[in-house]
């Protein structure tokens, strides 16, 4: 493992979390067109929807008397909860630790550390198990520190309890006529699914739930592989703890390349910066439609921005060896228009 100390800083309380703005864009298809509703949830505080879930997180260990002053908080992140971790951390008084693999963006490393957390980089491990290694620093750290606590983002009911109670309530408020035909939620530790899941079975029974994965992942079974062009944020190397078959009806899994590809035509159709997974969670969308006419109105949930990924030259890599299915709902992609000219606040 290597580890950087990150230098003093401080930072101020963060601004609102939630009430993020939904943004509609229309797709073009062969029978007509399909409206995607965007979430975009770079607009929380330190520019992902992983702040909803590291302010969760923290307010339950809190609650629970387990996180205090003197405590230090320990994850393992892919990126956007590292982030927000640190900077909550920083802004409640807390030392933060944060386990890091080598695909995490350096934007985002770089992010953790100016926040003020310490960050630890494991070694790839081969086999699509290098979450295996970050886990087992996390457990080094905390037997070496009796004032380590574990926020642990993998097991934690404050994980799904808050996408159901506020991402996922959002979502059916701000619905068009009141309602959507699907949902479109990419995974990784499948709380976000899981929670919006629970909350559209309670509120909106009728739309359809679309848990999209990637290949290569176990998240939502199946053994975890290589992935040579590795999203961060999107899909896992170990099965989701949150995600019970009641939750989705029908799971798309997208090559990280292909979601790559989505966030790039759709950047250049509309000038909307898409991170991998959000990516993901759109192209999944637009394939179901694409094959479902009783599709139409479907929400995308979009963790956070582009900015951080290096998604031109990956998405490269998706053009000469896309499936139809997919190469056509890219070429859709490419034809984006705004649906209408406000964003739902």
């Amino acid at each position: 493992m290597t580890s950087f100390d990150a230098p003093t800083t401080t930072v101020h309380p963060p601004g609102r979390i939630g009430g993020t703005p939904l943004v509609p864009v229309r797709v073009p298809l062969p029978d007509g067109s399909v409206r995607l509703w965007l979430k975009l949830e770079w607009h929380n505080p330190f520019g992902s929807i992983k702040a909803r879930t590291a302010q969760a997180l923290l307010d339950a260990l809190e609650a629970s008397g387990r996180l205090g002053p003197g405590s230090r908080v320990v994850e393992s992140t892919s990126g956007n909860l590292g982030i927000a971790l640190a900077g909550l951390c920083a802004a409640r008084g807390y030392a933060c630790t944060l386990v890091v693999e080598p695909s995490t963006p350096q934007a985002s490393v770089g992010r953790m550390r100016e926040l003020g957390a310490d960050v630890v980089v494991v070694r790839e491990v081969p086999g699509g198990r290098t979450l295996d290694a970050r886990l087992r620093a996390v457990e080094d750290l905390l037997r070496r520190d009796p004032g380590a606590v574990w926020t642990d983002q993998y097991r934690s009911p404050a994980n799904p309890g808050v996408h159901e109670s506020r991402t996922g309530v959002e979502l059916v408020r701000e619905a068009p006529g009141g309602a959507y035909d699907a949902v479109a939620v990419a995974v990784s530790t499948g709380g976000t699914l899981a929670g919006i899941a629970r909350s559209f079975r309670d509120l909106l029974p009728a739309a359809r739930v679309i848990a999209v994965d990637a290949v290569g992942s176990a998240a939502l079974g199946g053994p975890p592989a290589d992935r040579p062009y590795k999203l961060a944020g999107f899909g896992s190397g170990r099965p989701s703890d949150f995600v019970r078959p009641h939750h989705v009806d029908e799971v798309v899994r997208v090559r990280d390349e292909d979601a790559a590809a989505a966030c790039v035509l759709l950047r250049r159709a509309t000038g909307l910066s898409l991170g991998g997974s959000s990516g993901a969670a759109v192209l999944a969308a637009v394939v179901r439609a694409a094959a479902d006419p009783a599709l139409r109105e479907v929400a995308c949930v979009c963790p956070d921005s582009g900015e951080k990924y290096p998604l031109e030259g990956t998405a490269a890599k998706a053009r000469a060896t896309a499936s139809p299915g997919v190469g056509a709902a890219l070429e859709a992609l490419a034809g984006t228009t705004h649906a209408q000219e406000t964003a739902i606040p």
